[in-house]
């Protein structure tokens, strides 16, 4: 039994919960050299960063709010 956090109602017990993204945002990674061993040999592979989404704030919802979102 949980409240669900989109529409505010207490949901009977035995419905799944499910997670709602509701707000991400810009990463940027930066560049990093001589990460990655390469196997067999003694020399190293850089990462070379970019650019992607993380997650800030995501919400419990019942399975009704989840289909909407």
């Amino acid at each position: 039994m949980y409240r669900c956090e989109m529409c505010k109602e207490l949901v009977p017990p035995g419905t799944p919960s499910h997670r709602v993204v509701v707000e991400t945002r810009e990463k940027h990674y930066p560049y990093r050299p001589d990460l990655y061993a390469i196997k067999g040999k003694k020399e190293k592979k850089a990462d070379p960063g970019g650019v992607g989404r993380e997650i800030v704030r995501e919400v419990i919802a019942c399975p009704r709010c989840a289909d909407k979102a």
